[in-house]
């Protein structure tokens, strides 16, 4: 799903940089029980925040800003009042089995226009649903007026409505679900993986990450203070104190080459690593105008060319 991943890089970025939006909580109800992973932005909490405050005029956001302006306009969204959040699941190894659900106030017949202008454009009845597929491998789908889903499986989507319609089960009662609830509830930024030995192939597996049977993070903000909460679970007590060893060493190389940036070394030393049994528990607590200043610092932030990766109607 190499395509909508970029797309979704560059909306987060553009959001966590530049904009502010509405509130919306995880799309529950459109994720699958089978599903192996789940991220979710809540753009709300992030809008709200004091880091969105000191980064929204950050000079080195211009290029960020301009881009995802163009794009907005063009899909008739404004931003700030808009778009409401981003959840974006598996349920397999392969990156084209991921789904995007986007939440916000759409102007639907103009989306619509835009995708139907598309000489590729097919419409795909499912239900009273009409799935749309563009440029081979890219579909989308209005699950109602105000939650579009985008994917690179026509399958894929069709489960995630039905789960929305309750013909199978969705995430709520499920251990992938367990473990996001265990994350703050202020959190900007949830994520949990219930089997990440699973999610990659044969070929691309480490020794270490064939081990882990789970993981979850957060982002959020508490005081003063920006806090990164990472969980890693492995198959033993060994094998996390393996991961520990391992996660010591980048950091301690990210020291090394980064001895002259003093605010990132700085950052990178209030990393703390902890056991805990068969659990690597990574934290991080930094004041949030220092992580502002060292962002500010490292001048502009990367973004993608998202017109490139959308249909030629959409640019």
């Amino acid at each position: 799903m190499k395509k909508l991943i970029i797309i979704l890089a560059a909306l987060t970025l553009a959001l966590l940089f530049c904009f502010s939006a509405a509130a919306s909580s995880l799309q529950v109800s459109v994720v699958p029980s089978d599903a192996l992973w789940v991220l979710h932005l809540d753009i709300e909490k992030y809008a709200s925040s004091e880091l969105y405050k000191l980064l929204a005029d950050k000079e080195g956001a211009a290029g960020i800003n301009q881009k995802a302006g163009e794009l907005f306009g063009k899909f008739k969204i404004e931003p700030f009042t808009d778009l409401k959040g981003i959840t974006i699941y598996g349920r397999g190894k392969g990156e084209e089995d991921a789904v995007v659900a986007v939440s916000g106030n759409f102007d639907k017949p103009h989306l619509l226009g835009l995708i139907k202008a598309e000489a590729t454009t097919k419409e795909l009845p499912y239900g009273k649903y009409t799935l749309y597929n563009w440029d081979k491998s890219d579909f989308g789908v209005f699950a109602t007026d105000s939650l579009i889903l985008l994917a690179e499986q026509e399958g894929s989507i069709k489960l995630a409505l039905d789960a929305l319609d309750g013909k199978i089960g969705n995430i709520s009662s499920s251990p992938l679900m367990a473990q996001i609830k265990k994350e703050s509830a202020e959190a900007m930024v949830v994520g949990a993986a219930s089997d990440i030995s699973s999610l990659a192939g044969e070929d691309e597996k480490s020794a270490l990450l064939g081990k882990i049977r789970a993981a979850s993070c957060s982002i959020a903000e508490k005081g003063d203070a920006f806090n990164l909460k990472i969980d890693i679970g492995a198959d033993s007590a060994q094998t996390a104190k393996e991961m520990e060893q391992a996660i010591r060493g980048l950091i301690a190389i990210g020291n090394l080459q980064l001895a002259e940036t003093t605010e990132v070394k700085t950052f990178l030393q209030n990393i703390n690593l902890a056991l805990d049994g068969e659990k690597v528990r990574i934290a991080l607590s930094y004041p949030i105008a220092k992580l502002a200043e060292m962002l500010k610092g490292l001048g502009s932030l990367p973004h993608a060319s998202i017109g490139k990766v959308l249909p030629h109607s959409l640019n």
